[in-house]
């Protein structure tokens, strides 16, 4: 006994882990990347961006989505189970041991020679794989770095059903907004066919400026039940995110205003280097990289020896009574040591193909660095062109309230075509629906690039 727990220990000692460490491959370096994306600073990422937008609905709506949605529940459980995987692997390597307790009891035929037995026995036994070349520690590793994907990845959908609830939010302001100006203006457009009739009846004013009149406003009211529907589905959408049935989104009220967001556009390039590498789907992405190297590591593993022993300790005796006396008293141990000689190359094949998963990992590595980099760059050119175009467009549609204001005074005076109001009135509706859309898109971009940036919700 004493020789094998030496020649255990010496073993032990001699244990190595196989196979390629992981290195955190440098595709780029954070210099370059700083130079991709104009950072200028090197400050933490904003924390709770949709805060910033300045809704409190809003803020309420992401809370809820965080704690409800089911998709962040999903990969809350694909989390547990990597770490249950973890667990289950480190215990495969560690001494295993049982108890076993039994009763064996064999009657002979009459013309046998042999007398009936009875046989009792109970006693632990042990197995133990020693982990020579680090197989097992491998596979930890292996499980440990996809234990921290799952992590990464829950953070991933987190980001992403914030996003995508701040995203239908502003769609559903977008409607509100626009169903907004289509009642006002139907209500302005009433009293201009109001106007209109009357001097149709008088005959101050032909049948085409009455029909036309009566087009404009019949047109604007056609609009108000599309807004509506539009409404109901974004409500019904941001329902189904934070976790709630449909019948239940009138807690989902119409919000207030549409307005642009207080963030500098300074903000857009001051965040830390290394941004990219932090995005949580990247960081998932690396994980998944370190993980696929480990296995090739416990691929290479299995090219050698196993040592393995096992024993037991116990009592075995012909009557129950005396099972457990000192003289009945039994134990073994057993060294086993097994080596692949003829495998037909199954596990050098087995090495080659966890090589090749380890390469496509890599390129999958590098690709989700690539995508992240171009999605900032977007987020950050998209932002800054669609504020520009908001503030252009709220000019636009002021100069023509006042244009229709003043047309529609000068034709009740009949200083004035009622063409010109028509005119006017039209291309009013366009301005308001037009600067809509613009001050929507500008926060939509924004929204794209608190997520392209990996902000912590």
């Amino acid at each position: 006994m004493r020789n094998i727990s030496g020649c255990i220990l010496i073993l032990l000692c001699v244990a190595c882990n196989v196979g390629p460490d992981y290195v955190r491959p440098d595709f780029y370096d954070e210099a370059t990347m700083a130079r991709e994306l104009h950072l200028k600073e090197n400050r933490p990422l904003p924390e709770k961006w949709y805060r910033r937008l300045g809704y409190l609905q809003l803020d309420d709506l992401v809370e809820k989505g965080l704690q409800n949605n089911t998709d962040i529940h999903a990969a809350i459980e694909r989390l547990y189970r990597a770490r249950a995987a973890l667990r289950i692997n480190q215990a495969e390597y560690l001494p295993q041991v049982g108890f076993k307790g039994g009763y064996d009891y064999e009657k002979y035929g009459k013309n046998s020679d042999a007398v009936d037995s009875h046989y009792y026995s109970a006693g632990f036994d042990a197995s133990w794989e020693l982990d020579l070349w680090g197989k097992g520690r491998r596979q930890t590793e292996a499980d440990e770095a996809a234990a921290l994907a799952a992590e990464y990845t829950l953070q991933d959908v987190r980001n992403v059903i914030a996003a995508e609830i701040a995203a239908d939010y502003i769609g559903l302001l977008q409607n509100t907004e626009n169903l907004r100006f289509a009642e006002q203006n139907a209500r302005l457009q009433q009293e201009i066919f109001a106007t209109v009739s009357a001097k149709y009846k008088s005959g101050l004013s032909n049948e085409t400026s009455y029909r036309e009149a009566q087009y404009l406003l019949e047109n604007t009211r056609a609009q108000i039940p599309q807004y509506r529907a539009e409404i109901e589905k974004y409500k019904n959408a941001l329902a189904a995110i934070i976790g709630i049935l449909p019948a239940e989104s009138d807690t989902v009220k119409l919000p207030q205003k549409l307005s642009l967001p207080a963030v500098a556009e300074a903000e857009l390039f001051d965040f830390p280097l290394c941004v990219v590498r932090l995005r949580p789907d990247v960081a998932a992405a690396e994980q998944k990289l370190a993980a696929q190297n480990a296995l090739v590591g416990a691929a290479v593993a299995e090219l050698y020896p196993d040592v393995s022993i096992s024993g037991l300790w116990g009592y075995a005796a012909s009557s129950g009574g005396k099972l457990l006396r000192s003289s009945n008293r039994n134990y073994n141990y057993a060294p086993l040591l097994t080596l692949p000689l003829l495998d037909w190359n199954k596990l050098q094949n087995n090495v080659k193909l966890q090589e090749s998963a380890r390469r496509e990992t890599l390129e999958n590595y590098k690709q989700a660095v690539l995508n992240a980099i171009t999605e900032i760059r977007n987020a950050q050119t998209a932002y800054e062109a669609s504020k520009t175009v908001a503030r252009n467009q709220y000019a636009a549609w002021h100069n023509m309230q006042t244009a229709a204001e003043l047309t529609q005074k000068k034709y009740a005076q009949g200083l004035a075509e009622f063409a010109d109001v028509m005119r006017t009135q039209q291309n009013l509706v366009a301005a308001q629906r037009e600067y809509v859309a613009a001050v929507a898109q500008t926060i939509q971009n924004l929204i794209a690039f608190y997520k392209a940036i990996g902000a912590p919700v």
